[in-house]
């Protein structure tokens, strides 16, 4: 009996034994299966929308790429901040001239802005995604083949407004408005903005140099004057653009009829024959305040032309500077 009970325990235990190592490998292979995991977190992390990535404000100079509405690539737009700058610091929107160097202007308020505490910010609409004077000078109002309007998102004046208005919901500034600054074909593009795009988030603006003018009534056809604009501009929103805060600059010396990039039809030679005679005297200023005057409406406007100045971008962009510092501290122009 009691050999039986010894083959019976050495049975049960020779079984166990063998259960052992057949279990143990399963076991084992436990962690082999848990081995693809990393590998789908990463791919849930390289579909996150491109969008939800904040947008960061360089130190220094740098570059920011917006987003664009209608699937349009990402606009660059050079920056620029001194140091100590954050969201409570002015910003001023610059327009470039006609070559649209965005990164020259962007360098030529280094200095000024280093100075007077300003964050720059300076689009840069490229001649082959907004082509020719209508694709810039003119806002971008109409396709180039086409001549349709185009969406209110694509015009370029409402995409200088979003730039600033995405720069507010990033929380990159807490300012409610910014100051505007364009010379010569940029002031073509400053004045174009403030008369047809409706309530711009703009504190006060600084237009200099411009060769030629919209003027702000209906006796000429467009580009010339606003008869058939592509865009409607009501009385009252002519009477918001008086009122505005606006200064019209030009250099006393730039007063060359010969000058190459000088608009010369018809039309724009009787706004005057050179830059100086067409911002004043001859055109955009005097026929603004007496159309406020007519209307009894507010002209909030003045102009200066700059003793020993020519046409300079980098010379009207350090006078602009000061001023939109002056007008921070006093709420006007140094005039």
């Amino acid at each position: 009996m009691i050999t039986v009970l010894r083959c019976a325990v050495l049975a049960l235990l020779f079984s166990a034994s063998v259960q052992a190592e057949t279990t143990a490998p399963a076991q084992d292979a436990a962690p082999a299966l848990a081995k693809p995991a990393p590998a789908v977190a990463k791919a849930s992390v390289a579909k996150a929308p491109a969008g939800k990535t904040p947008l960061v404000f360089p130190q220094g100079s740098g570059v920011m790429h917006i987003p664009l509405a209608g699937g349009k690539k990402p606009l660059d737009v050079f920056t620029y901040q001194p140091v100590g700058a954050d969201e409570t610091t002015p910003v001023v929107m610059v327009m470039t001239g006609v070559d649209r160097n965005a990164a020259t202007y962007r360098n030529d308020w280094m200095t000024v802005a280093d100075q007077y505490h300003l964050r720059v910010v300076v689009p840069h609409f490229s001649e082959q995604d907004f082509p020719g004077a209508a694709g810039y000078n003119l806002g971008n109002l109409t396709d180039s083949k086409t001549h349709h309007r185009l969406p209110k998102s694509q015009w370029a004046f409402s995409i200088v407004d979003n730039v600033f208005t995405t720069l507010q919901k990033q929380g990159i500034t807490q300012q409610k408005q910014y100051y505007l600054f364009g010379n010569s074909a940029g002031c073509q593009f400053v004045h174009r903005m403030l008369t047809l795009l409706p309530e711009p988030n703009v504190k006060a603006a600084v237009c200099a140099a411009a060769g030629w003018w919209t003027l702000p009534d209906t006796d000429q056809r467009w580009p010339y004057g606003l008869r058939e604009a592509p865009v409607a501009v009501s009385q009252q929103q002519l009477n918001d653009y008086f009122a505005k805060p606006v200064l019209i600059a030009v250099g006393a010396e730039d007063d060359d009829p010969e000058n190459r990039l000088l608009r010369k039809s018809k039309q724009a030679m009787a706004q005057g024959t050179n830059r100086l005679e067409r911002a004043e005297s001859y055109s955009y200023f005097t026929t603004s305040q007496q159309r406020a005057e007519q209307n009894n409406t507010p002209f909030n406007w003045h102009f200066m032309d700059l003793s020993d100045v020519g046409h300079s971008g980098s010379k009207m962009s350090v006078f602009a500077a000061g001023q939109f510092a002056w007008f921070e501290q006093h709420n006007a122009f140094h005039l």
